[in-house]
């Protein structure tokens, strides 16, 4: 038996001389290298595969929570939107009766009108005397039921326009009162759109017209205002009046709306002080 130092002459000798056996070794060693680097190559990507698949969970996992949160506000939009459909509904229904009431009240009117001119035409032939004080009386009686006629008139066709119709309507005819003629309209261009609007060579009224005004509202005519100064200049004038109509006003809004000088009306009347203001 070779010892170790013979062996590794041997080998060594072989190695030197045989050709074959050189090469034998050599595909030998190369061979294990390779399946080293690959084992090594496929460890490496085992890793990378396992960073992946974390960072695509922790991805998921993040859109999986915006959706949630996405679908709750959606949820609570939709619920916020039926609640005020059926608010409107009921107002609706509201109007309804208060237009069928006034309905009731015409014929009721006018039923008394036939039956006062039969008692005057009785009376005229029972009296000859009284037709011209009876003429007088039949007069003024008609002057009342016009003016209550006129009164329901105007009322009807108020409940037929639409919520700006009837604030636009209201505000020019009290700033007719304080001495002020203003033509309002709807003010819409590029990037913004305002309720009410009005000018003339020294004036300008801005405002909203909201069915519940709140602190929000209140800022949004301030925006409004500043929007106007800073890109579209030429619809400002040195006098400005700041205006909000609604149907419903909280006192919270009352209270912002005196600190931030803006006039708030209702069809009822003004619930603060008309104040006009620097631009």
């Amino acid at each position: 038996m070779l010892s170790n130092e013979e062996l590794k002459k041997k080998l060594l000798d072989m190695l030197e001389k045989d050709k074959e056996f050189r090469h034998a070794v050599a595909g030998a060693i190369g061979y294990k290298e390779i399946l080293d680097r690959i084992a090594r190559v496929e460890e490496e990507m085992s890793k990378r595969f396992l960073e992946l698949e974390a960072d695509m969970n922790k991805r998921f996992a993040k859109v999986d929570e915006r959706f949630a949160t996405m679908q709750e506000e959606m949820n609570k939009r939709f619920l916020e939107l039926e609640e005020r459909i059926v608010k409107v509904e009921e107002e609706i229904r509201d109007l309804r009766r208060e237009t069928n009431a006034l309905r009731e009240e015409t014929n009721r009117l006018r039923q008394d009108m036939i039956e006062g001119f039969r008692r005057h035409d009785e009376e005229f032939k029972r009296v000859w005397e009284s037709i011209e004080n009876l003429r007088r009386d039949m007069q003024e009686g008609f002057k009342r039921i016009d003016k209550r006629l006129r009164s329901i008139e105007t009322y009807m066709e108020r409940t037929s326009l639409t919520l700006e119709e009837e604030a636009r309507d209201v505000i020019e005819h009290i700033l007719k009162g304080k001495g002020l003629t203003l033509s309002l309209s709807r003010l819409e261009l590029p990037d913004i759109e305002i309720d009410i609007y009005g000018v003339d060579t020294e004036y300008c009224i801005i405002g909203e017209v909201k069915t519940r005004a709140s602190p929000n509202v209140i800022e949004r005519v301030d925006k409004d205002i500043a929007t106007l100064c800073s890109r579209y200049p030429q619809y400002i004038r040195e006098k400005v009046i700041k205006v909000i109509y609604a149907m419903q006003v909280t006192q919270v809004a009352v209270e912002e709306a005196r600190k931030s000088n803006i006039w708030l009306v209702t069809a009822k009347g003004e619930l603060t002080e008309f104040k006009v203001t620097s631009r």
